[in-house]
């Protein structure tokens, strides 16, 4: 019973590295790739708390070695182009300026304004659709003898309206995604 003595989690830890196989390029260049990624990730995703401004995404992916920065870059215009949304205008400008700081090719005002297009035709539609649908109703309610000034139907408890929005939001949808492909450089939007 001697002198030996408990070793450190450190150690431990140490002993059961150096036990593991070594890597090849390949999978290290695997490796660097995956972590270039979720790097990119997590910038885009501090830009999208207000933690960043648009020169810090610039200088944090300007941060990665050449072979890993075209990945960070592209996780993080990836990431950040897919925050635009139709229901949540209040936070495009932001969205934009950090994707027109990752590309150059990128306007922020342009781009806001294509975007606001998208939008506006959302919302003039689903706003058109529900006062049609709702004259519908009123008809129908009219029908069955209840009527007056006061008779305002709820359509957004109402399946048939939700599956109406539903549907409009996903063909609006498939014209945002075209609008955020193209805020990828050619090489990142296949």
């Amino acid at each position: 019973m001697g002198s030996q003595r408990a070793k450190t989690a450190f150690e431990l830890a140490m002993e059961k590295v150096a036990g593991m196989p070594k890597l090849n390029s390949e999978e290290i260049k695997e490796e660097h790739k995956k972590e270039s990624i979720a790097k990119g990730q997590a910038i885009a995703q501090n830009y999208l708390q207000n933690i960043h401004h648009k020169t810090d995404i610039q200088n944090e992916i300007a941060a990665f070695s050449p072979d890993q920065e075209g990945y960070g870059r592209k996780s993080a215009l990836e990431c950040l182009s897919q925050a635009l949304s139709l229901t949540n205008p209040q936070t495009s400008r932001h969205i934009l300026d950090g994707i027109a700081a990752l590309n150059p090719n990128v306007s922020t005002d342009a781009a806001l304004k294509r975007l606001n297009n998208i939008i506006d035709a959302f919302q003039k539609e689903l706003a058109a659709t529900y006062v049609s649908m709702e004259k519908i109703e009123v008809k129908r309610l009219k029908k069955e003898g209840i009527s007056g000034s006061a008779i305002k139907p709820n359509l957004k408890a109402q399946n048939s309206w939700q599956e109406k929005q539903a549907e409009l939001t996903a063909s609006h949808t498939d014209k945002l995604n075209n609008f955020q492909k193209s805020l990828l450089p050619p090489a990142m939007s296949g």
